[in-house]
C-alpha cells in the first residue's frame, strides 16, 4: 500500500514535466502562448492570472492552472460569474464561457451549477476533453466516486492520452477502494509521461 502512495504522489508531483501526449488544438496553444504573455507583464492582475489558469485548465495543464487558480482571491469568483454569465448570454456559441463561469461557481461552492456549466461546455463542444475531466473532478469533490469514474471514461473515450484525466480517475478508483484499478491508472499516466 505504501509503494502505491509513493507512485501516486510521486506521478501527481511530476505531472507539470509533461509535454503533450494528447491532442491539444493550435488555437488553444495560442492562447496559452498570449496568455503567459499577458501574466509576464501584469503577474498580480486576477483577470489575467484567472485567464491564463483556464487556458491551462482547457489545454491539459491542470496542475499548472491549479496552482495559478489558488492566487486569485476566492471573491474574484463574484466577478468571474458577472463576467461570463453576461458573455454567455451574447454569445451562445462560445464553450469557453461557460467553461470559466463553471470555475466561478465551483469556488463559491455551487458545484451542482458548475457541473451544469460543464455540460453546456459539451453541448457547445462535444470533444471538449477536459469539460468531461473537469465534471469528475467535481462530482468526486462532491463525493460521488461512482460519478467521477463515469465522465472520467467518458472523458478517456475522446482522448486516451488525457493523463491528467487518467490521475483523476485512479483518485476515483482509490475512493472506491479499488487499488488495483488505481495502480493501473497510475501505470499509464507514468507511460504517458515518458512519451
Amino acid at each position: 500500500m505504501k509503494l502505491i502512495v509513493f507512485c501516486y504522489m510521486f506521478i501527481f508531483f511530476s505531472l507539470p514535466l509533461l509535454a503533450f501526449p494528447y491532442h491539444v488544438e493550435q488555437e488553444i496553444l495560442d492562447e496559452v502562448v498570449q496568455n503567459e504573455q499577458r501574466y509576464e507583464l501584469m503577474p498580480t492582475a486576477n483577470e489575467v492570472m484567472f485567464d491564463l489558469a483556464m487556458s491551462y485548465a482547457y489545454s491539459g495543464q491542470i496542475l499548472k492552472g491549479w496552482k495559478l487558480l489558488k492566487q486569485v482571491p476566492k471573491e474574484y469568483s463574484s466577478t468571474v460569474i458577472s463576467i461570463y454569465e453576461q458573455l454567455m448570454l451574447e454569445d451562445e456559441t462560445e464553450w469557453r464561457y461557460p467553461f470559466k463561469c463553471a470555475f466561478g461557481y465551483f469556488f463559491i461552492g455551487k458545484k451542482q451549477h458548475a457541473i451544469d456549466l460543464f455540460l453546456r461546455v459539451i453541448a457547445i463542444k462535444p470533444d471538449q476533453v477536459w469539460a468531461y475531466g473537469f465534471i469528475g473532478l467535481v462530482y468526486g469533490e462532491m463525493g460521488d466516486a461512482d460519478k467521477a469514474v463515469e465522465w472520467c471514461k467518458k472523458g478517456l473515450d475522446i482522448e486516451p492520452k488525457a493523463t491528467a484525466i487518467h490521475f483523476l480517475l485512479g483518485e476515483a478508483y482509490r475512493k472506491q477502494k479499488k487499488y488495483f484499478k488505481v495502480l493501473k491508472q497510475l501505470l499509464i499516466v507514468g507511460r504517458l509521461q515518458g512519451q
